[in-house]
């Protein structure tokens, strides 16, 4: 079989694999995606995107109990309708899926291989029958689901991954949640909040990827009056009725359903890089050199979950552009990441770039919220900006005004002089960083730091700084 010539190559039409096509197709028109599909990014299909959905339903729901404290009356009448929430999820969800893969009609007849595609013991790349000689190729394969061994068979339909919850046509009465990072924390606070009796397993001290042991515990508090948090790995069995129990050291539960939110594993299994004759971790995962996405001097790019990145959209959309531009252009694809961020969308929000106490703030009283800490990590000698951690209502802009000011290496002081607004949050972030400033050996100018004290009229009382 004769091998096809081309240019590029790109495996996975994801979001990674989206954003090198878009570079690739700047430079040269031969090139193929493949992918079996189905199509529509894994962020639109059962991930970022529906989740946040039903995370704004469950959060709607449960403000219902500030509402006494605003004056609004027959909160107590509200209730669930979950085939319709669900339904409208779904309907968002796939919202979402037919945008990305709108986004794909000018070049889906002509650049699309709808196949998998691996090396086969020469080298070249097969699907659908043909082989191709590509002068590039990009890998950006995804992840899938890691359950724990023998689970599926175990457990049946009893079993849900993140995706599966969004198929559900009602939720469940119980349900326990295995891993307790991200998609753990949001989908069983969801569930917790929509009436579903939750129970969390987590054998890590730390959960949700907070490592400050004193916010790690104002989030366990806050997490508890919600759902039942174990510090355990359970062991799971099928009962004769249907139902799952669950059993640890110390005790026993039963539910109906398990959500299996225990990490992601790369889909190179059956791409046969050992053809390629590439070194590989144990995991699977080719081994690079730190901020490079191709083994120096070979023509194979990693990108996304297939690569050493963070599991993030906005990483593997970074490097699908980079691996893109690069391999269009026979380049080792080199670079410098971004500050680190990540968050959570649970209530309260977490958020780590790279304290104070929200709990009394006017800010937080006047939204009803539930308040929390803020930690910030600094260069004791220069007050340079180090990272962050929150556990705080709407996190996710702190956060980002945080990764700025690092990726701009700013120190302490330089924030202090920008203003607040009143009453927001940053008003309590500006109490941490002057915590964090007392701390620190740098000089800095007195009269910047009275300006910076919280005003005397504050309607809120910061209490002790964190």
């Amino acid at each position: 079989m004769t091998a096809l010539p081309l240019d590029v190559a790109i495996l996975g039409a994801g979001t990674a694999g989206l954003s090198a096509r878009a570079e690739v197709a700047k430079v040269t028109d031969s090139y193929l995606v493949f992918d079996p599909g189905p199509l529509g990014t894994s962020c639109a299909r059962a991930a970022c995107m529906p989740s946040k959905a039903l995370l704004h339903s469950a959060h709607a729901f449960h403000r219902r109990d500030a509402f006494e404290a605003m004056g609004l009356r027959g909160a107590t009448a509200l209730e669930v309708d979950a085939p319709h929430v669900l339904a409208k999820t779904r309907a968002l969800r796939d919202h979402f899926v037919s945008g990305a893969i709108d986004g794909m009609e000018p070049w889906r007849e002509t650049h699309l291989a709808p196949h998998a595609a691996a090396f086969d013991a020469e080298g070249r790349l097969c699907a659908g029958g043909h082989a191709y000689a590509p002068r590039a190729t990009i890998i950006a394969t995804g992840s899938s689901h890691a359950l724990p061994p023998g689970w599926r068979d175990r457990l049946g339909d009893r079993l849900l991954t993140s995706g599966d919850v969004f198929e559900l046509a009602d939720l469940p009465g119980r349900l326990a949640v295995i891993g307790l990072g991200p998609v753990g924390l949001e989908l069983g606070q969801a569930m917790a909040r929509l009436g579903v009796e939750v129970v969390a397993f987590d054998g890590s001290p730390e959960i949700g990827g907070l490592t400050d042991p004193e916010l790690q515990g104002e989030l366990r508090a806050r997490l508890s009056d919600e759902m039942e948090l174990v510090e355990a790995e359970p062991e799971p069995e099928r009962q004769e009725n249907g139902s799952v129990r669950m059993t640890w050291d110390g005790g026993a539960r039963d539910v109906d359903c398990v959500l299996a939110a225990t990490g992601r594993k790369p889909n190179l299994s059956g791409v046969n890089l050992d053809a390629l004759g590439l070194a590989c971790t144990q995991s699977g995962v080719p081994e690079l050199p730190e901020g490079q996405l191709n083994p120096p001097g070979r023509s194979v790019y990693f990108a996304g979950d297939s690569g050493h990145g963070p599991a993030l959209l906005h990483e593997a959309s970074d490097e699908g552009r980079i691996a893109g531009y690069c391999a269009a252009r026979g380049e080792d694809a080199t670079f410098n990441r971004r500050v680190p961020l990540r968050l959570v969308f649970c209530e309260p929000q977490i958020a780590v770039a790279g304290g104070a106490s929200l709990d009394e703030t006017g800010r937080t009283k006047l939204q009803r919220g539930v308040g929390g800490a803020i930690r910030i990590y600094a260069d004791a000698a220069t007050a340079r900006i180090l990272g962050a951690a929150f556990l705080a209502p709407e996190a996710e802009h702190l956060a980002h005004l945080m990764a700025f000011a690092i990726d701009l290496e700013a120190d302490i002081p330089t924030l202090l002089r920008m203003p607040a607004y009143h009453p927001t949050h940053e008003e309590a972030l500006r109490r941490a960083l002057r915590a964090a400033l007392g701390q620190c050996a740098a000089h800095h100018d007195r009269l910047e730091a009275i300006r910076c004290e919280d005003s005397p009229v504050d309607s809120g009382t910061a209490g002790p700084a964190m």
